[in-house]
């Protein structure tokens, strides 16, 4: 099994940084390893995000996943595997950036919202389906999706709490994306980089088998 997939499997929690940290992504990842995190991706909206990524990867590479988000080209890929990425995340499901990724030997997850989007992002070479916005969907429409497709990876990310995380992995989910809902708006005060290594923690804790 991908390094990178055993890495994301082990915590079952994708942190997403999205937006400006003002250069401590670093203090924020090392704060949520603590509580257990396994995998991290930056989306390529948020500011220096490449600087961001080859931080992160050097610093953390050898120990838990990180990756790119919010790619939405093949070229995109490929600056972001020149960062250090490992692994790719998309809103979308797009061929070209399928196969791009798994070019360049990078784990591959696809945003996808249909059944027949999910068949065609793994026929196309895809390692797991981000289901987005999960919100939308629900932990119904995973154990909906389980029965006929049980051998798919599937990564509910939008709107995913650590209550619904539960839910989504005992609806049969491999892993969830988590953002705001994880990483809050708190980690720059006083004490509030100890209160994400909680959140990490119950995030974690909701995947435990």
């Amino acid at each position: 099994m991908h390094q990178t997939i055993k890495h994301i499997e082990a915590g079952r929690t994708i942190a997403i940084l999205r937006g400006d940290f003002a250069g401590r992504e670093e203090e924020i990842v090392a704060a949520m390893i603590g509580g257990g995190l396994t995998a991290v991706e930056v989306t390529l909206n948020s500011r220096d995000v490449m600087a961001a990524i080859n931080r992160l990867a050097k610093r953390f590479g050898s120990e838990i996943a990180v990756g790119a988000g919010t790619v939405l080209t093949p070229n995109e890929v490929v600056r972001a595997a020149d960062a250090g990425a490992q692994f790719i995340v998309s809103p979308n499901r797009d061929i070209s950036v399928i196969e791009q990724t798994k070019k360049l030997g990078l784990v591959s997850l696809p945003g996808c919202f249909t059944p027949s989007e999910v068949v065609e992002a793994i026929n196309a070479g895809a390692d797991a389906a981000k289901l987005f916005p999960a919100n939308a969907l629900g932990p119904a429409f995973v154990k909906a999706l389980r029965s006929p497709l049980p051998q798919i990876r599937m990564v509910p990310t939008g709107g995913v709490t650590a209550e619904l995380a539960r839910e989504y992995f005992i609806a049969g989910a491999w892993a969830i994306g988590a953002g705001s809902e994880l990483i809050g708006k708190d980690w720059f005060s006083d004490s509030g980089l100890e209160r994400l290594r909680q959140r990490t923690a119950a995030f974690v804790a909701a995947g435990r088998r």
